[in-house]
């Protein structure tokens, strides 16, 4: 499987974070993604001020902490001819833990806005205005839509009930984003969706997953699907309190994430 013989260990992104707090408390705990979510409807939306505050103390830990952002690969302009899938998203991965090995163990977070079904001069505009480094598609954007953007791109697919291993592997174009994420339909539902599926698919193609996950349930995922990386949002906030982010539970999940 592809990161037990590539990475050490999985990479964590920890998502939804809305305040400068829980920000700068998941870099400090070693999160190598932080998300930000520009979606209106979600219950974690950070307006553009407000995320300008969060980044900005984001910003301010990397340089107090002699931290080097990664140098990623620039977006495609046009979809590139690969052989495969599996091919193409290995090479990617590669690239990433390698920009990442690059800073020396002193690689910063790398920034990710969340976006759903935006236009590419909104998603644009905040990416350079905020100093984002990736950018993620959430909803059903065009499938060119990584060639007209500023930033690399992780590619959000949805899996439900009636997803099936060729379902999923049919929506996971090489040549445009280099990182797929799997999420339970809909996104920040805290539903986990069926391993199995997953598992199946990391064995060709490094994906990160998402859904439902939590620290008590992340190592176990972490050693069975065996994916590249990890995403949690509700599993990191107070119980019963959608949308407030638990330090505590910020700081374990990227410890047993990674160990």
């Amino acid at each position: 499987n592809f990161w037990r013989e590539a990475m050490a260990e999985p990479l964590v992104k920890t998502c939804g974070l809305n305040s400068s707090e829980a920000a700068v408390k998941a870099a400090e705990a070693g999160a190598d993604l932080l998300g930000f979510i520009f979606v209106k409807k979600s219950k974690r939306y950070v307006s553009y001020e407000e995320a300008k505050k969060i980044i900005g103390a984001v910003d301010e830990w990397i340089k107090e902490n002699k931290k080097v952002t990664p140098k990623l690969q620039s977006p495609p302009k046009q979809q590139v001819e690969s052989k495969d899938a599996p091919t193409w998203f290995k090479t990617q991965a590669e690239l990433l833990k390698k920009a990442i090995e690059d800073c020396k163990g002193a690689a910063a977070p790398i920034k990710v806005g969340v976006f759903m079904n935006h236009s590419e001069s909104e998603m644009n505009n905040l990416a350079e205005k905020l100093n984002l480094d990736m950018i993620q598609l959430h909803g059903h954007e065009a499938e060119d839509m990584p060639t007209k953007l500023c930033r690399p791109t992780i590619r959000v697919v949805h899996v439900d009930s009636k997803s099936t291993v060729e379902s999923l592997q049919s929506s996971i174009k090489p040549g445009l984003s280099p990182i797929v994420m799997l999420d339970s339909k809909g996104g920040g539902t805290g539903k986990t969706f069926d391993w199995t599926l997953a598992t199946t698919i990391a064995k060709d193609i490094p994906i990160l997953i998402a859904g439902g996950l939590t620290p008590d349930n992340v190592k176990n995922a972490v050693d069975v699907v065996m994916p590249l990386g990890v995403d949690a949002c509700g599993g990191l906030e107070k119980t019963g309190q959608k949308g407030v982010k638990d330090l505590g539970k910020i700081v374990s999940f990227v410890k047993a994430a990674k160990s």
